[in-house]
């Protein structure tokens, strides 16, 4: 965990996961995979044949049972361009997921892809080559934001209260197939202490420490998903 110098009020609530649930296996009964009829948007043929989407639908996912994660975080860290310390807190934020994603009993190798093979065009299957040139049989795919409630400043203009969160998409290479989503949102509030530059920089630890914890539950609920199957 980073060092915190700032005064964290709050760090509380919006915290729970959602995430993909796991199919029951009634699912795949005769009723529910065999439709009686298929698209009723004929356009619709020109992205995927009825039969395409009915084989997706009905393909019965198991993640491999050991194998590669290679991760891609979307967006701009914007703290850590603002001090050497916020830097070197990120490195460690991101150390920390490659560690918790490795206790998995499925996972032999997790490592963040090297930007030289990330593709400009953001698509899954720009996503999904990447991937597979890099052999990584899941592909880790994950935006972090934050929203600060500008209105709570009005009444206290030493504080911060706002939320960040991450959502993430686990991308399996060989099918194509997102089998699992998580989404987790941190609130906090923080006050500027003395040893603070300005508040921005107080913002911006606030920021850190709860997207390091909100990414940590997202981490949390994929190493639990693999450890289902």
């Amino acid at each position: 965990m980073i060092t915190v110098f700032f005064v964290l009020l709050v760090m509380a609530g919006c915290g729970t996961p959602i995430s993909t649930g796991v199919r029951p296996a009634e699912y795949y009964s005769a009723d529910i995979a065999e439709p009686s009829v298929g698209s009723l948007f004929s356009a619709d043929a020109a992205v995927l044949s009825d039969e395409a989407i009915g084989r997706i639908l009905e393909f019965d996912y198991s993640p491999p049972k050991l194998g590669r994660i290679a991760l891609i975080p979307f967006g701009r860290e914007v703290w850590s361009g603002w001090s050497e310390e916020l830097s070197v807190a990120s490195d460690q934020m991101r150390a920390e997921v490659l560690e918790r994603l490795k206790s998995s009993p499925r996972v032999y190798d997790v490592s963040y892809l090297p930007s030289i093979l990330i593709p400009e065009q953001k698509s899954v299957p720009h996503l999904r080559e990447a991937a597979a040139r890099y052999q990584a049989d899941l592909l880790l795919v994950y935006r972090s934001y934050c929203r600060n409630f500008e209105r709570y400043r009005f009444f206290a203009a030493n504080r911060s209260k706002a939320y960040c969160g991450v959502e993430a998409v686990l991308l399996d290479t060989r099918t194509g197939l997102v089998p699992f989503t998580s989404v987790v949102l941190k609130t906090f509030e923080s006050q500027q202490s003395g040893t603070d530059v300005n508040f921005r920089e107080t913002v911006l630890k606030a920021q850190l420490q709860a997207t390091t914890d909100a990414l940590a539950g997202v981490v949390a609920e994929i190493v639990g998903f693999l450890g289902r199957h």
